[in-house]
This record gives C-alpha cells, structure tokens and sequence, in this order.
C-alpha cells in the first residue's frame, strides 16, 4: 500500500472491504470501512486528475461492496422469515391454554 497516494489507498482499502464483504467477514469490514472514513476526511474536496484511475478502481470496488452486502441482506431476511414460520407454526403444538377459574362456560 502506498502511503505518497492517498487515491491509491483508497482504492486499495476499497478493494479489501470487497474482500471482506464477498467473504462475510464483517469485523475486518468494519474496520477498512473506519480506516477508508478517515482517509476520506482527509482528502481534498476535488481530487487532481491524477486520481481518476484510483478512483474508478474505489467505484468498481463499492459497487461489489453494495452488492455483497445486499445479497447478504436478503439471506439474513429470508432466514428472519423463516425462524419466524417456524415459531408460528411451532405455536400450533403448544398446549392451549388454561381455563381461568370461575370463567368456565355455564350452560
């Protein structure tokens, strides 16, 4: 990694919180999402023409991120759905429930 080229970093950094991503490592995501907040604060509100490629790398990279952590979102949802079929179905064999006395019907 490049210390001299902040835009290298940052699409190097870019690059591992795919990896992180793709891989479902979130600890390590988490922090190469804090390393890339603070590079970013520091950076220039226009970057130099230089920067462009780095940038597109940073771009190509997010857009994986996104990705990844969408795919990732909709897995943990559609197994939220079912944990919740299950209990609700798992109700049905819990035994009803007790009569509350003096409330029995009377007919």
């Amino acid at each position: 990694m490049s210390a001299h080229d902040p835009y290298l970093r940052l699409a190097e950094l870019a690059e591992a919180e795919r990896d992180h991503a793709v891989a479902g490592r979130v600890d390590e995501l988490l922090e190469v999402q804090a390393a890339r907040a603070t590079l970013v604060a520091q950076l220039p509100a226009r970057a130099p023409e230089s920067a462009r490629e780095h940038l597109r790398r940073a771009a190509a990279a997010q857009a994986e991120v996104t990705a990844a952590l969408a795919s990732a979102m909709r897995r943990v949802r559609a197994d939220a759905v079912r944990v919740d079929r299950g209990r609700t179905a798992m109700s049905a064999y819990l035994p009803g429930r007790p009569a509350v006395p003096g409330l029995e019907r009377r007919g």
